[in-house]
């Protein structure tokens, strides 16, 4: 009976860590998507201030957005690693199940912040990786 009031409690520590973990990237999306208007004439401080701003945002959401592509990849690479067993040693399945898990970006910059730059979670093929002899499987 004991073992189970631990385990409740355990569990209610992981739910408030995970609606914590939620509710700061439900606050870093909604800064990302606040319009910045650029002028010309604007005061030297303030544009440093917009920096400021958007540095601490992106290391806010980082903290976030880390971990959770991290673990994306781990499990990723995991599973990729089961296919290959399970595929007699094949090398084109795991790869279709690694290369996107473990490529993208793992941390936030201003430039996602700002939209300038997309950012990744599921990673893309690059044009040097593809080769013509993906049907040896050895």
């Amino acid at each position: 009976m004991e073992n189970r009031g631990v385990f409740q409690a355990a569990l209610s520590r992981l739910s408030a860590r995970l609606v914590a973990a939620l509710t700061l990237s439900l606050v870093c999306a909604s800064l990302a998507g606040l319009p910045l208007p650029a002028r010309a004439d604007e005061a030297p401080e303030r544009n440093i201030m917009l920096h400021y701003g958007l540095g601490v945002g992106s290391v806010l959401c980082t903290l976030v957005y880390g971990p959770v592509k991290v673990l994306y990849a781990t499990l990723g690479s995991i599973t990729g690693g089961f296919a290959y067993l399970l595929t007699g040693g094949r090398l084109d399945v795991p790869r279709e199940i690694v290369q996107p898990a473990v490529r993208g970006d793992y941390v936030v910059t201003p430039e996602h912040l700002t939209f300038n730059q997309p950012l990744l979670f599921v990673g893309k093929e690059r044009a040097l990786d593809r080769s013509s002899g993906d049907d040896n499987y050895e």
